[in-house]
């Protein structure tokens, strides 16, 4: 055999043989990954109820049937013939249900238009006392794809999928915009997009690049402009709350606190966070839920190793997330952060997929099926 054909022999064994070894080396490395394993599953909890269509679209604050249908924090809304078609549903605000029609417009249904039960519980609780609620429907143009959106009075804030926020006063006859600012660019986003915050005088803006942005509602002008991570991907702000005298906000890889003037921070990956009756609860990416003060000191942690969690519901003076690898619920009591566990199916007997369509205060929603926690005793 001539040494060139030899040695296209061994090349060719050498390259059979480094694919046999990185296939193994990936069967591996699959074949090692560790998922959550409790150790005592308390029962089963069934996703026993269902709407009349699947889920096609949610964000943080609401989400929409195939049909048409809404849900929000508050529970079902039936299709309506009002509801614009071809729009996406961005939640709920100010007396009204929020719609973006393309990036042309955003368009808004006055909430007793589509639920009786609106004057009675909502913003609008008397039409006059506010003029944003005195027309049932407004279209406003836009020159952005609105992602999140918040009404105050007669002012609406928008953030666009472009990074820009904008305040458009409903009241004027043009519905002119008052504020208009565009930040930098951004590649991606997580699926939990923050809405704008309305204080007194002040709106907060969660922009898409890890930055708190806040304008006063008077001047119309910046006041401050608060980073609070400088990530390059997913860096949106994905929790927002607070009032006069303080502030909470998180990215995916922090969360911070602001009170009084003084800032504090959490520094982890952050899957989700919840503000609840003075606390904060945070789940992060590596299985761990912490119960934290207004300075951001742990309280009160329980680590699941492996485990995957999204989603945080509360009743029953317990805290729910969902474990979406082997479709468990876990319970945690606020008392003494002792927990049980739950496996999870619906009417078949299937494990629910391995993620959660939309979830509100108290209930866990997946395709077309629900589970309602006031009802686990």
């Amino acid at each position: 055999m001539s040494r060139q054909l030899r040695w296209h022999t061994l090349c060719k064994h050498t390259m059979l043989w480094g694919y046999i070894c990185l296939a193994a080396l990936i069967l591996a490395a699959c074949g090692s990954k560790k998922y959550y394993t409790p150790a005592q599953v308390q029962g089963t909890i069934i996703f026993d109820r269902s709407f009349s269509a699947p889920i096609a679209t949610s964000n943080r604050y609401g989400a929409e049937l195939k049909d048409g249908s809404l849900i929000t924090q508050d529970g079902i809304i039936p299709y309506n013939a009002k509801i614009p078609k071809k729009s996406r549903f961005l939640g709920e605000s100010g007396g009204y249900y929020i719609f973006a029609k393309g990036c042309e417009s955003v368009y808004l249904i006055r909430t007793s238009v589509l639920d009786e039960q609106a004057f009675s519980n909502q913003t609008c609780s008397i039409k006059e006392q506010n003029t944003a609620c005195a027309e049932d429907e407004l279209e406003i143009p836009t020159t952005m794809c609105a992602l999140s959106a918040s009404i105050k009075g007669n002012l609406l804030a928008l953030i666009g999928s472009d990074n820009s926020m904008s305040i458009i006063d409903l009241n004027s006859p043009k519905k002119e915009q008052k504020f208009s600012q565009k930040g930098s660019s951004v590649l991606a986003v997580n699926e939990l997009i923050a809405a704008p915050l309305f204080l007194e005088s002040l709106v907060i803006f969660p922009t898409l690049d890890g930055r708190l942005l806040i304008v006063s509602t008077k001047s119309f002008t910046p006041e401050r402009n608060i980073i609070i991570s400088s990530e390059k991907f997913f860096n949106n702000v994905i929790f927002l709350y607070g009032d006069e005298t303080r502030i909470f906000a998180a990215t995916p890889k922090k969360l911070i606190s602001i009170v009084s003037g003084q800032e504090f921070s959490y520094n982890e990956s952050i899957k989700d966070v919840l503000f609840y009756k003075g606390y904060l609860y945070a789940l992060t990416l590596d299985g761990m839920l912490a119960q934290l003060d207004h300075t951001l000191r742990p309280v009160n942690t329980q680590k699941f190793d492996y485990a995957k969690l999204e989603g945080i519901a509360m009743a029953n003076d317990t805290l729910y997330t969902f474990e979406t690898h082997g479709g468990y619920v876990i319970a945690v009591q606020l008392s003494n952060f002792a927990h049980k566990i739950y496996k999870t199916q619906d009417t078949f007997g299937k494990t629910p997929p391995n993620k959660l369509n939309f979830y509100s205060k108290g209930v866990f929603y997946y395709n077309k099926y629900y589970y309602d926690f006031e009802r686990l005793p």
